[in-house]
């Protein structure tokens, strides 16, 4: 069984997505949005109610954790997964064991909050913890795109890329901007509904983040300029620190852009909790991604096919967790959302110089090991060739070894002539 563990094959990214969707686990899945929504319509209605609702969040994510680290045992995962039927009944029955556990802790989360007098600043803390996620989700991001496994045994040597490639990216990259203006255009457009604010208005701020979208093109030209002359000499490295610099740009003007919606219009509750929840999934997701890929290759397998989904759940819990409490503990929920999505947007263009050379060494490293263990083999299969030989060796030798004892009979029969010669001598001298 452990050999089984350690030799698993990489979770990628696509098997992921399959084991956080698969049927067997899929109730978790509702039992977490059914839990997060009783959670946020409580803080929302009762503010007495702010530090159980934080206990419940901490309590959940703590067991889900737990789980997770429990799930190749064969007795938990009776409890948790759902191997056999569809039977509404059993699907669900294996949310009892999870709320049970997440019900204790939670209860034992609290009573040590209230007996350290932490029950005002409990809240406040969980709600702080949301930069954290911030600083997580954009670093999720970048680790996985460092850690993306090296396809190519051999290093594929190429020029730089030229103007055309440059261009070709610059035009890629602006157009996903465009596609970042329009939508955020649109939703900011709701606001209108509300009267909240005019046409007028909203034209006049995306007007204005148009100008920060092609200002943050540059930066990112600026900032990525390292990363490329360090990708640009290998193929595969150029490849993916192109598609990793698009993807975080992208990814940081929706965040800037969401941030300027927040500050300069009203959204619609609906809108933002929608928003949110993608935002919160693909954290998910990602955090989960990078730690698989982290362990790929070592001995601790911290996250396997059969926790995956319990990891997610533990990470999805207390990002919400923090979200629900800065709806009622900070005033001004809006602002404060947008702290966050900016938090994020900074972190990936602080990453952008970085990934650049991080990638370029890794990429280098697993080729060197690649060649050390082609030396190896190349090793191992000549020695294995050697010893096939040798004893071909000795059977081909093995019939001349009589041939001294074949050559006793012909010293034999010679050493008579040699004494006749002698005597014959010897007579000679006589006879002078």
């Amino acid at each position: 069984m452990d050999e089984a563990e350690v030799h698993e094959p990489p979770l990628s990214l696509i098997g992921l997505i399959r084991t956080l969707t698969a049927p067997s686990t899929l109730p978790h899945l509702a039992g977490f949005l059914a839990v997060v929504i009783a959670l946020f319509v409580a803080v929302g209605s009762t503010e007495g109610l702010v530090p159980e609702v934080a206990a419940v969040f901490v309590g959940m994510g703590l067991t889900y954790a737990g789980i997770a680290m429990l799930a190749e045992h064969a007795t938990v995962r009776t409890w948790v997964v759902s191997e056999g039927g569809r039977v509404t009944w059993k699907l669900f029955g294996v949310l009892i064991a999870p709320l049970a556990a997440g019900a204790m802790l939670s209860g034992a989360v609290l009573m040590v909050v209230e007996a350290a007098g932490l029950r005002s600043l409990f809240p406040m803390i969980l709600a702080a913890l949301f930069v954290a996620w911030s600083i997580g989700q954009g670093r999720s991001f970048r680790s996985a795109v460092v850690r993306w496994p090296t396809p190519a045994l051999e290093a594929d040597a190429r020029q730089p890329p030229g103007a055309v490639a440059a261009a070709l990216r610059l035009s890629l990259t602006g157009l996903l901007l465009l596609v970042v203006l329009v939508t955020q255009g649109a939703l900011a457009g709701t606001s209108i509904l509300s009267a909240s604010v005019s046409l007028f208005d909203v034209l006049l701020d995306q007007l204005a983040l148009a100008a920060g979208l092609a200002a943050l093109l540059v930066v990112g030209e600026f900032l990525t300029a390292e990363g490329r002359r360090a990708c640009g000499q290998d193929r595969w490295t150029s490849r993916m620190f192109s598609r990793w610099h698009v993807i975080a740009l992208a990814f940081s003007a929706w965040h800037l852009g969401t941030a300027w919606r927040h500050m300069t219009s009203e959204q619609p509750q609906v809108a933002t909790a929608i928003e949110e929840i993608f935002l919160m999934t693909v954290t998910v997701v990602m955090a989960v991604w990078s730690m698989t890929s982290r362990t790929r290759g070592s001995d601790l397998g911290l996250v396997r096919r059969s926790n995956a989904l319990f990891w997610g759940l533990a990470f999805g819990y207390a990002y919400a967790g923090s979200v629900a409490m800065l709806s009622t503990v900070v005033q001004g929920v809006s602002l404060v959302l947008s702290i966050g999505h900016v938090v994020v947007a900074i972190t990936l263009l602080a990453m952008l110089r970085t990934t650049g050379p991080a990638l370029a060494a890794r990429h280098a490293t697993a080729l060197d090991h690649a060649a050390i263990g082609q030396r190896v083999e190349a090793r191992i299969a000549e020695q294995a060739e050697t010893e096939v030989d040798t004893p071909d060796e000795h059977a081909q030798s093995s019939p001349a070894e009589p041939e001294p004892h074949e050559e006793a009979p012909v010293a034999a029969s010679e050493a008579p002539d040699d004494a006749s010669e002698d005597e014959d001598e010897d007579v000679i001298e006589l006879l002078d």
